[in-house]
């Protein structure tokens, strides 16, 4: 009995890795019918929280306000060779990063085109702009390189985020007279 219980294990465990083996091929190789795999790195341009994206169905992080660039989520397939009218479809969810405000997820979904490449590349970078405009972009570089050939990277304003430049409800100065200071 001693025997079969180290046994049984070692065969569960390899039964548990084996399906990992299919996530094994290095991004940017090519998977079958000239298709690549790219890891999905989203970029947020704007001021609210994205709590969720997907690209195709494929899972593919969340981003803060003005945030992103750093993180990779494995993989999504693409062509290798780029063609007129390719797109992916984006959904995402987002809320305001302001504490004070709603923190209601709200879903957003659009068909975006992928930007021309002229080689395949290891990262899908999905840039979401102001005004719920998305940018998609295979490449092997990414935002800030001098060569990249899309938007900077994210960058807050100088008064981000808005609610550490105002006055707070807590400022003694703000409390009604005659009323003690915390």
């Amino acid at each position: 009995m001693q025997r079969t219980v180290p046994g049984l294990c070692r065969l569960l465990l390899l039964c548990a890795l084996l399906p990992l083996g299919a996530c094994s091929k290095p991004t940017g190789e090519q998977v079958d019918g000239g298709m690549a795999t790219a890891n999905i790195s989203p970029y947020n341009h704007t001021g609210d929280y994205i709590h969720q994206l997907y690209i195709d169905g494929q899972w593919g992080g969340n981003s803060r306000a003005y945030g992103g660039g750093g993180t990779f989520v494995c993989c999504i397939a693409y062509p290798r060779t780029w063609r007129a009218g390719l797109s992916a479809k984006v959904r995402w969810t987002t809320s305001s990063s302001d504490p004070q405000g709603s923190p209601e997820e709200t879903w957003h979904e659009k068909i975006v085109p992928i930007e021309r490449y002229e080689k395949s590349g290891t990262t899908l970078n999905v840039h979401f702009l102001p005004e719920g405009q998305v940018r998609l972009l295979i490449t092997n570089l990414s935002a800030g390189h001098p060569d990249y050939p899309g938007p900077p990277p994210p960058q807050a304003p100088p008064d981000w985020p808005p609610w550490e430049h105002t006055q707070s409800s807590h400022d003694p100065s703000l409390a009604p007279p005659g009323l003690p200071e915390h």
